[in-house]
């Protein structure tokens, strides 16, 4: 079984996290894609999200029909009201499955940037492979540039179509510590900004372009982002 997290705050899910699902599915041939809404974003604590129910409700809505999708609510509110941590959501989900799993994590390129101030980013790395969408033109050595101090990337070959893939490694570890990689999706056409997606939401412009109707109408319904 081929499994991904795919995490975020989906403060809205747009028409980009599920083309970025989709692809990620499609070229790394995988079985079951867990989205999880993350309930408390520890880099965004500035920011007060839309409510952890209204998000899930809406990543159903968005996902709804794409095969192999599942919603999670792995990164749920916490008991004790801490922040949500990829590493950790990782090391639960690890622990759900069976050994011969291939576990993987999918992240949108600008996320992928900020890597080196996450938790433990170094040990996140090492956990799992990770698939990241990027737009056409990208530039790998961007990539390169963000992974956290401690590691080393190297290039490798492959026959994924428009596609880099590095390998990682710590510097200083043990021989027998298997790398992890990092598949670099060079062709995520699907490309929506924040600016448009507020607009979107104010009525600016056409919103089923960023949003799956179903999304932009419970956003009506429900009266979401009358602050932005």
């Amino acid at each position: 079984m081929r499994i991904a997290l795919f995490g975020g705050t989906f403060d809205p899910p747009h028409r980009g996290h599920v083309a970025l699902a989709r692809l990620a599915s499609e070229r790394l041939s995988l079985d079951r894609i867990l989205v999880a809404p993350v309930a408390v974003q520890p880099l965004k604590h500035e920011i007060t999200p839309t409510s952890f129910d209204d998000r899930i409700a809406m990543a159903r809505l968005a996902f709804a029909g794409e095969l192999g999708v599942e919603i999670s609510l792995l990164d749920a509110p916490r008991p004790d009201g801490r922040s949500n941590y990829t590493i950790d959501s990782l090391a639960s989900l690890r622990q759900r499955l069976k050994p011969a799993d291939a576990l993987f994590c999918i992240l949108g390129a600008d996320s992928f940037l900020t890597i080196g101030n996450w938790h433990r980013p170094a040990d996140l790395l090492m956990m799992c492979d990770f698939i990241v969408g990027a737009r056409p033109g990208f530039d790998l050595t961007r990539t390169q540039a963000a992974l956290p101090k401690g590691l080393t990337a190297k290039s490798l070959p492959t026959d994924l179509p428009n596609t880099q893939l590095l390998e990682l490694r710590k510097h200083e570890t043990e021989a027998a510590q298997p790398p992890s990689h990092l598949y670099l999706l060079m062709d995520l056409a699907e490309d929506v900004s924040a600016t448009e997606i507020r607009a979107a939401l104010h009525g600016h412009t056409g919103a089923t372009r960023v949003l799956n109707p179903r999304v932009a109408r419970y956003i009506r319904e429900h009266h979401l982002y009358a602050h932005l």
